[in-house]
């Protein structure tokens, strides 16, 4: 997995939105192995759930980096890099502070959005501080909502993804 990196900084699950609902987020996540949590409310309350993402074919794929002949229905691993010419900030989802060497700009939950109505469309992941800010305005109108994001364990491990448990987050620079 290392292929261009000068270093692994986080290697994990790939994870993103159950495929055929809306809402959610639209990109895709690099969880790292072991999760770090905060403050949690068990069990599903939202639509922002995330799951593990699974290679749905492999007919174009070489499977020469993995021990199965067939990369049909296999869980997608992931890693965040570092290239040292370049400077980064990244945001890492299921962590609560940022690896070694990194500086923390701050820390909070993984939030999806979603629009009102049953034309919910997707939208990126966002790092959310942990204690927000209200901005003024018109409350009680629901156009677009901000939902905490849970673990849909499976394709990832349920032993360290607890189904219903809401993701941390950093953003983290060098």
């Amino acid at each position: 997995m290392k292929g261009l990196c000068e270093i692994i900084v986080v290697t994990g699950y790939t994870a993103g939105p159950r495929w055929n609902e809306a809402g959610s987020g639209s990109n895709y996540l690099c969880l790292p192995e072991h999760p770090q949590w905060r403050n949690y409310s068990s069990g599903n309350q939202s639509s922002g759930s995330i799951m593990g993402v699974e290679y749905d074919s492999n007919s174009i794929f070489s499977t020469r980096n993995n021990r199965y002949y067939s990369l049909g229905q296999k869980p997608a691993p992931c890693a965040l890099c570092y290239v040292f010419s370049r400077s980064t900030v990244a945001m890492v989802p299921a962590r609560t502070q940022c690896p070694d060497g990194w500086t923390t700009e701050y820390g909070g939950y993984l939030v999806s959005t979603a629009t009102h109505g049953t034309n919910r469309k997707r939208s990126s992941y966002i790092c959310l501080d942990e204690a927000p800010e209200v901005a003024n305005g018109t409350t009680g109108i629901n156009r677009a909502l901000i939902f905490p994001v849970e673990v849909t364990c499976g394709s990832l491990p349920c032993s360290v993804y607890i189904s219903g448990r809401e993701l941390t987050c950093v953003v983290c620079s060098k």
